[in-house]
């Protein structure tokens, strides 16, 4: 995209927000913001400042920690630090290329959690980083878990399992393992402040 619309489109996108939030249009305020700050969080974090190859070097080197501490031997591919190579010791003895791209480096989970905090009204600046580095850190580790699953079942059961282990199973716990860190973050702590809310003596005294 031209740099020059994207700056346009950014401003008229700040602009609408403020509008909104002088308008006390709360839901759409909310909707747009983060929607907008997590397009925004990637284009210009992951793409333009080079966010998503650290975040897929930290994840592939993390994994390849964990996974030779399990005795499951791996390599990172020097060439390109966000290329994991896992040894597949099932039947034919050969390593295995894991690409850590932009769905597994966790940037896309990271940007919508930040967005959705960053503009959840009713919460003060403090609140919001503390849980956006606690989410951040959560999200990093699900994803690295994520990975280590699908290593796992590479080891053990051979490269005919990379579509099993990568499209299901893999798949099937991040789902898991996300929809935990959003309710515990976000859902969890807004039934805590509504029913801190409703009972403010109990709340006190508790």
């Amino acid at each position: 995209m031209n740099t020059f619309l994207i700056i346009i489109l950014f401003i008229l996108w700040c602009g609408l927000v403020a509008f909104l939030r002088y308008a006390r249009a709360w839901l759409p305020f909310y909707v747009l913001g983060a929607v907008g700050c997590a397009y925004w969080l990637i284009l210009f974090f992951g793409n333009l400042f080079g966010l998503e190859p650290l975040l897929a070097h930290s994840v592939a080197w993390m994994v390849h920690v964990v996974s030779n501490l399990f005795g499951i031997p791996t390599r990172i591919f020097e060439g390109a630090p966000g290329v994991l190579l896992v040894l597949v010791i099932f039947q034919d003895i050969g390593w295995t290329v894991l690409q850590v791209g932009i769905e597994s480096s966790g940037l896309l989970e990271v940007s919508v959690l930040v967005s959705l905090l960053l503009f959840y009204p009713g919460w003060s600046i403090r609140r919001r980083i503390k849980l956006i580095l606690l989410g951040s850190a959560a999200m990093w580790c699900a994803n690295i878990i994520r990975m280590i699953v699908i290593v796992v079942m590479l080891n053990q059961f051979g490269k005919e399992a990379l579509v099993l282990a990568h499209m299901y199973i893999g798949k099937a716990v991040f789902f898991l393992l996300v929809v935990g860190i959003f309710w515990t973050i976000i859902t969890r702590t807004t039934l805590r402040d509504l029913r801190q809310q409703k009972n403010p003596l109990q709340s006190a005294a508790g």
